[in-house]
């Protein structure tokens, strides 16, 4: 089963670095983003130390027992308090071992460990939706960014058009209204800047949970290299084979804790078993008048009978095979949530790669091509204002469209890692 090996992560350097010094001209890409979250996030530190007392324990619990030593005093009269009155008089010195029944020592330890494999796989499992949700929210803050950058670019445009048109009003060749026309278009764009100010202010502080100050860096909003996704995509057919996700460490902590529910069930028919004790005592004794005062030496073994079964032994036989069950069903259920996950998201990045392309082959050359010539006849006084300043929002809108269709393209393969484990079968499969 695939699990990461030990010790819980520490704040490293790097994060360190980038979280709490990074200097104010730097910028913070996606792959520094999601280290900075794995060295800073707590659960998966605490499930890693988790798994580390589970594997102590367990070898703790695989023990026998430790053995009882007993010392005293047998029989002394009440009377006198004399250890040389009576003959049966002793003074007890002994030693008992409790031996496991039958072999739930060794079922213990090794149920113990089996449960310190499904923490050290959740662990997995955690930095996995941890890098997930990074890369999701770092992509979406990078769409928000180049979103406005766009709105800015065009911004210019249509400061340069009210400058124009202020000319032209001062020539007499146009009216106050068309002057108007264009300020109110700039004033709209200047209400979505701001609108947009507010969401990416909302966005860095979402990421700031992960993140902590480094979310108000500057941001790289270069879109991710993941070509090995890229090309697992390309080469699949839908649906994808239950197969590909079988070394998932959501699934292999939930196997190790069907694992160990199994071991709940050889322990449930172990309890059928009897459990003995061995005991040996020597007792000292003094002469008296009656006796020589011989000492004596005993050997005693013990053992329960587990002879009414049925509200005991039955019922925790019952309960844990029904576990064991449970356990066997949850991960039956897990499978088709990740098998399902990872359909949909390879159908998501199928269809946003196929608009992808119908942007930049149709939609932005046609809408620029449809402004531009607008724009022109406009200033030979053939074109309407309204149509030109229309023509220009839809290509603005068709630019912002394609910058988010980007995004998004990238947010659906960051989802199918998730489901890959991280990364692409080495078989391609």
């Amino acid at each position: 089963m695939f699990f990461p090996k030990r010790a819980a992560r520490r704040c490293g350097p790097i994060a360190l670095a980038l979280a709490l010094a990074t200097p104010a001209f730097a910028s913070i890409d996606h792959r520094q983003a999601v280290q900075i979250a794995l060295e800073l996030d707590p659960e998966s530190a605490a499930q890693r130390l988790e798994a580390e007392a589970l594997e102590a324990g367990a070898v703790a619990d695989s023990q026998w027992a430790d053995p009882m030593l007993k010392f005293g005093v047998a029989n002394l009269p009440t009377d006198s308090f004399a250890f040389d009155e009576q003959p049966m008089t002793q003074k007890l010195l002994g030693v008992s071992q409790q031996l496991p029944r039958g072999d739930s020592a060794r079922l213990t330890g090794e149920r113990g460990l089996l449960q310190a494999e499904a923490s050290y796989a959740n662990a997995a499992d955690r930095e996995l939706q941890l890098a997930l949700a990074v890369n999701e929210s770092f992509l979406q803050l990078s769409a928000q960014l180049e979103r406005r950058q766009l709105l800015l670019e065009n911004r210019k445009w249509l400061e340069q058009l009210v400058e124009y048109d202020r000319n032209r009003l001062a020539t007499g060749e146009v009216q106050s209204q068309r002057l108007l026309q264009t300020q109110l278009a700039l004033a709209r764009i200047d209400d979505r800047l701001q609108t947009m100010d507010g969401d990416i202010d909302r966005a860095r502080g979402e990421l700031t949970r992960w993140i902590g100050e480094a979310a108000w860096q500057p941001v790289n909003t270069r879109l991710p290299d993941w070509p090995d996704t890229e090309a697992w995509l390309q080469a699949r057919q839908l649906p994808v084979p239950p197969e590909t996700i079988a070394g998932h460490p959501a699934l292999d902590a939930a196997g190790a804790m069907v694992e160990a529910q199994s071991r709940n069930v050889a322990l449930a028919h172990e309890a059928y078993k009897p459990q003995w004790k061995l005991e040996l005592s020597y007792g000292q004794r003094q002469p008296t008048p009656m006796s020589d005062g011989a000492d004596f030496a005993s050997a005693l073994i013990s053992v329960d009978l587990p002879l009414f079964r049925q509200n005991r032994q039955d019922q925790r036989l019952a309960a844990a095979r029904a576990r064991e069950s449970a356990g066997i069903l949850q991960r039956q259920n897990l499978l088709q949530r990740l098998h399902g996950g990872l359909n949909s998201a390879a159908a998501s990045a199928e269809s946003l790669q196929s608009r992808r392309h119908l942007y930049r082959s149709q939609l932005l050359p046609t809408a620029e091509a449809t402004a531009e010539a607008l724009l022109q006849g406009y200033a030979a006084n053939t074109a309407d204002l309204d149509a030109v300043i229309t023509a220009r929002m839809e290509a603005i809108e068709a630019q912002i469209a394609a910058l988010q269709l980007d995004y998004d393209y990238f947010r659906a393969l960051a989802r199918i890692r998730y489901y890959l484990a991280g990364a692409v079968p080495v078989d391609g499969k």
